[in-house]
Protein backbone atom coordinates (compact mmCIF):
# COMPACT_ATOMS: atom_id res chain seq x y z
CA UNK A 1 0.00 0.00 0.00
CA UNK A 2 2.80 2.38 0.58
CA UNK A 3 4.65 2.28 -2.55
CA UNK A 4 0.86 2.34 -4.04
CA UNK A 5 0.70 5.88 -2.08
CA UNK A 6 3.93 7.24 -3.16
CA UNK A 7 3.13 6.63 -6.84
CA UNK A 8 0.13 8.48 -6.45
CA UNK A 9 1.44 11.35 -4.85
CA UNK A 10 4.73 11.47 -7.33
CA UNK A 11 2.22 10.78 -10.16
CA UNK A 12 4.97 8.04 -10.84
CA UNK A 13 5.01 3.99 -10.98
CA UNK A 14 7.86 3.29 -9.79
CA UNK A 15 7.60 -1.01 -10.24
CA UNK A 16 7.34 -0.19 -14.15
CA UNK A 17 10.93 0.29 -14.50
CA UNK A 18 11.59 -3.01 -13.20
CA UNK A 19 11.27 -6.16 -14.80
CA UNK A 20 11.64 -10.02 -14.81
CA UNK A 21 13.35 -12.23 -11.73
CA UNK A 22 13.93 -8.42 -9.81
CA UNK A 23 10.62 -7.48 -9.98
CA UNK A 24 9.38 -8.70 -6.69
CA UNK A 25 12.64 -7.93 -4.71
CA UNK A 26 12.35 -4.42 -5.79
CA UNK A 27 8.80 -4.47 -4.72
CA UNK A 28 9.25 -5.77 -1.52
CA UNK A 29 12.42 -3.55 -0.97
CA UNK A 30 10.54 -0.35 -1.47
CA UNK A 31 7.75 -1.66 0.99
CA UNK A 32 9.86 -2.18 4.07
CA UNK A 33 11.87 1.13 3.57
CA UNK A 34 9.10 2.64 3.62
CA UNK A 35 6.80 0.82 6.33
CA UNK A 36 9.98 1.26 9.00
CA UNK A 37 12.14 3.97 9.47
CA UNK A 38 16.34 3.08 10.19
CA UNK A 39 17.19 1.94 13.64
CA UNK A 40 19.75 3.67 15.70
CA UNK A 41 22.49 1.27 16.44
CA UNK A 42 23.01 0.69 20.29
CA UNK A 43 26.08 1.35 22.15
CA UNK A 44 28.68 -0.97 22.15
CA UNK A 45 28.90 -1.26 25.46
CA UNK A 46 24.91 -1.62 26.24
CA UNK A 47 23.35 -4.91 26.57
CA UNK A 48 20.93 -4.13 23.80
CA UNK A 49 23.85 -3.99 21.22
CA UNK A 50 24.94 -8.28 21.62
CA UNK A 51 21.38 -8.68 20.18
CA UNK A 52 21.44 -6.40 17.77
CA UNK A 53 21.71 -7.22 13.88
CA UNK A 54 24.66 -5.08 12.56
CA UNK A 55 24.51 -6.74 9.02
CA UNK A 56 20.45 -6.46 8.35
CA UNK A 57 20.87 -2.88 9.87
CA UNK A 58 23.51 -1.87 7.07
CA UNK A 59 21.39 -4.08 4.38
CA UNK A 60 18.38 -1.75 5.23
CA UNK A 61 20.45 1.49 4.70
CA UNK A 62 21.83 0.01 2.03
CA UNK A 63 18.06 -0.25 0.34
CA UNK A 64 16.77 2.64 1.90
CA UNK A 65 19.42 4.64 -0.42
CA UNK A 66 18.19 2.39 -3.77
CA UNK A 67 14.65 3.94 -2.97
CA UNK A 68 15.74 6.65 -2.13
CA UNK A 69 17.09 7.10 -5.53
CA UNK A 70 14.22 6.36 -7.49
CA UNK A 71 11.52 8.54 -5.66
CA UNK A 72 14.31 11.24 -5.81
CA UNK A 73 14.48 11.20 -9.02
CA UNK A 74 10.86 11.33 -9.94
CA UNK A 75 10.40 14.24 -8.00
CA UNK A 76 10.97 17.98 -8.71
CA UNK A 77 14.13 20.19 -8.14
CA UNK A 78 11.92 22.10 -5.44
CA UNK A 79 10.56 18.84 -4.24
CA UNK A 80 14.72 17.03 -4.34
CA UNK A 81 15.92 20.11 -2.32
CA UNK A 82 13.41 19.55 0.33
CA UNK A 83 13.92 15.83 0.57
CA UNK A 84 17.51 14.85 -0.38
CA UNK A 85 18.75 14.53 3.24
CA UNK A 86 15.78 12.10 3.83
CA UNK A 87 15.46 8.57 3.82
CA UNK A 88 12.33 7.05 2.29
CA UNK A 89 10.08 6.27 5.86
CA UNK A 90 11.29 10.21 6.58
CA UNK A 91 10.03 11.39 2.85
CA UNK A 92 6.88 9.25 2.70
CA UNK A 93 5.78 11.30 5.97
CA UNK A 94 6.70 14.60 4.88
CA UNK A 95 5.30 14.13 1.52
CA UNK A 96 1.92 12.59 2.62
CA UNK A 97 1.56 15.81 5.21
CA UNK A 98 2.22 18.20 1.99
CA UNK A 99 -0.34 16.46 -0.16
CA UNK A 100 -3.10 14.58 1.93
CA UNK A 101 -5.47 17.00 1.07
CA UNK A 102 -4.21 16.91 -2.45
CA UNK A 103 -4.43 13.16 -2.40
CA UNK A 104 -8.19 13.12 -0.97
CA UNK A 105 -9.34 15.92 -3.47
CA UNK A 106 -7.95 13.69 -6.25
CA UNK A 107 -9.85 11.12 -5.21
CA UNK A 108 -12.92 12.46 -4.77
CA UNK A 109 -12.67 14.01 -8.47
CA UNK A 110 -12.03 10.54 -9.83
CA UNK A 111 -15.13 8.74 -7.77
CA UNK A 112 -17.08 11.54 -9.21
CA UNK A 113 -16.35 11.31 -12.98
CA UNK A 114 -16.73 7.31 -12.24
CA UNK A 115 -20.07 8.04 -10.41
CA UNK A 116 -21.18 9.66 -13.48
CA UNK A 117 -20.33 7.83 -16.59
CA UNK A 118 -23.14 6.67 -18.48
CA UNK A 119 -23.23 5.72 -22.13
CA UNK A 120 -25.79 7.14 -24.34
CA UNK A 121 -27.79 4.77 -26.84
CA UNK A 122 -25.63 4.95 -30.00
CA UNK A 123 -22.31 5.68 -28.59
CA UNK A 124 -19.71 2.49 -28.53
CA UNK A 125 -19.16 0.75 -25.79
CA UNK A 126 -15.39 -0.04 -25.97
CA UNK A 127 -14.85 3.86 -25.65
CA UNK A 128 -16.93 4.20 -22.93
CA UNK A 129 -15.50 1.27 -20.87
CA UNK A 130 -11.85 1.89 -21.64
CA UNK A 131 -12.49 5.68 -19.83
CA UNK A 132 -14.25 3.63 -17.19
CA UNK A 133 -10.91 1.17 -16.77
CA UNK A 134 -8.70 4.16 -17.21
CA UNK A 135 -10.23 6.08 -13.78
CA UNK A 136 -10.29 2.78 -12.19
CA UNK A 137 -7.15 2.14 -12.40
CA UNK A 138 -6.13 6.07 -11.95
CA UNK A 139 -7.96 5.42 -8.40
CA UNK A 140 -5.68 2.11 -7.34
CA UNK A 141 -2.83 4.27 -7.86
CA UNK A 142 -3.40 6.93 -6.02
CA UNK A 143 -4.06 4.25 -2.63
CA UNK A 144 -7.97 3.34 -3.28
CA UNK A 145 -8.50 0.06 -5.02
CA UNK A 146 -12.11 -0.91 -5.80
CA UNK A 147 -13.02 -4.42 -5.16
CA UNK A 148 -13.10 -6.23 -8.60
CA UNK A 149 -17.21 -6.91 -8.30
CA UNK A 150 -17.88 -2.88 -7.67
CA UNK A 151 -15.70 -2.03 -10.31
CA UNK A 152 -17.63 -4.78 -12.30
CA UNK A 153 -20.83 -3.30 -11.45
CA UNK A 154 -20.10 0.05 -11.78
CA UNK A 155 -19.32 -0.74 -15.68
CA UNK A 156 -22.48 -2.46 -15.77
CA UNK A 157 -25.10 -0.06 -14.33
CA UNK A 158 -23.77 2.82 -16.41
CA UNK A 159 -24.99 1.00 -19.67
CA UNK A 160 -27.99 1.57 -21.19
CA UNK A 161 -31.47 -0.46 -21.62
CA UNK A 162 -30.02 -1.65 -24.69
CA UNK A 163 -27.72 -4.05 -23.03
CA UNK A 164 -30.26 -5.28 -20.40
CA UNK A 165 -30.23 -8.98 -21.58
CA UNK A 166 -26.49 -9.33 -21.51
CA UNK A 167 -26.93 -7.72 -17.80
CA UNK A 168 -29.19 -9.99 -17.00
CA UNK A 169 -27.53 -13.20 -18.56
CA UNK A 170 -24.23 -12.01 -17.19
CA UNK A 171 -25.74 -11.90 -13.46
CA UNK A 172 -27.50 -15.53 -14.00
CA UNK A 173 -24.64 -16.61 -15.14
CA UNK A 174 -22.37 -15.81 -12.19
CA UNK A 175 -20.30 -14.71 -14.54
CA UNK A 176 -16.78 -13.66 -13.20
CA UNK A 177 -14.45 -11.81 -15.44
CA UNK A 178 -11.66 -9.11 -15.37
CA UNK A 179 -11.98 -5.76 -16.96
CA UNK A 180 -10.71 -6.19 -20.12
CA UNK A 181 -12.69 -9.29 -20.93
CA UNK A 182 -15.69 -8.22 -19.52
CA UNK A 183 -14.57 -5.00 -22.49
CA UNK A 184 -14.13 -7.67 -24.87
CA UNK A 185 -17.49 -9.56 -24.22
CA UNK A 186 -19.28 -5.97 -24.33
CA UNK A 187 -17.87 -5.29 -27.54
CA UNK A 188 -18.94 -8.71 -28.92
CA UNK A 189 -22.93 -7.96 -27.88
CA UNK A 190 -22.65 -4.92 -29.00
CA UNK A 191 -21.37 -5.55 -32.42
CA UNK A 192 -24.21 -9.02 -31.95
CA UNK A 193 -26.99 -6.32 -31.61
CA UNK A 194 -25.97 -4.64 -34.35
CA UNK A 195 -26.11 -7.52 -37.11
CA UNK A 196 -29.41 -8.28 -35.57
CA UNK A 197 -30.33 -4.67 -35.93
CA UNK A 198 -29.66 -4.72 -40.06
CA UNK A 199 -31.19 -7.63 -40.64
CA UNK A 200 -34.71 -6.57 -38.87
CA UNK A 201 -34.15 -3.40 -40.87
CA UNK A 202 -33.84 -5.09 -43.80
CA UNK A 203 -36.44 -7.17 -43.99
CA UNK A 204 -39.02 -4.27 -42.62
CA UNK A 205 -37.78 -2.85 -46.20
CA UNK A 206 -38.29 -5.42 -48.16
CA UNK A 207 -41.94 -5.54 -46.78
CA UNK A 208 -42.97 -2.51 -46.62
CA UNK A 209 -41.34 -2.10 -50.88
CA UNK A 210 -43.50 -5.31 -51.74
CA UNK A 211 -46.52 -3.50 -50.06
CA UNK A 212 -46.14 -0.32 -52.04
CA UNK A 213 -45.66 -2.46 -55.23
CA UNK A 214 -49.43 -4.17 -54.64
CA UNK A 215 -50.74 -0.46 -53.59
CA UNK A 216 -49.32 0.84 -56.82
CA UNK A 217 -50.57 -1.82 -59.09
CA UNK A 218 -53.95 -1.20 -57.64
CA UNK A 219 -54.01 2.29 -58.68
CA UNK A 220 -53.05 1.36 -61.80
CA UNK A 221 -55.08 -1.33 -62.77
CA UNK A 222 -57.77 1.18 -61.23
CA UNK A 223 -57.26 3.83 -63.86
CA UNK A 224 -57.10 1.41 -66.65
CA UNK A 225 -60.48 0.12 -66.17
CA UNK A 226 -63.60 1.11 -68.56
CA UNK A 227 -65.13 4.07 -67.34
CA UNK A 228 -69.08 2.29 -67.94
CA UNK A 229 -67.42 -0.93 -65.82
CA UNK A 230 -66.81 1.36 -63.05
CA UNK A 231 -70.14 2.82 -63.21
CA UNK A 232 -71.67 0.18 -63.26
CA UNK A 233 -70.13 -1.45 -60.28
CA UNK A 234 -71.10 1.29 -58.29
CA UNK A 235 -74.51 0.83 -59.78
CA UNK A 236 -74.69 -2.24 -58.22
CA UNK A 237 -73.26 -1.92 -54.68
CA UNK A 238 -76.03 0.72 -54.56
CA UNK A 239 -78.99 -1.57 -55.33
CA UNK A 240 -77.52 -4.27 -52.31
Amino acid sequence: MAAAVVAGILGFAPMAAVSGDGLQSWHDKVEYVLDKPIGVIPDKESLEFATFDVEAHQKHIDNASDAQCVMLSSMSLELQRQHEHMFPYEMLKHLKSLYASQAQTMEYEILRDLFNCKLHDGSKVSEHVLKMIGLIERLASNGTVLPANVSTNLILQSLPSSFENFIVNFNMNNTKVGLPELHNKLKTYESSTAKVKSVLMVSSSAKSSKWKNKQQQKKKASKDANPMELVNSVSKEIDK
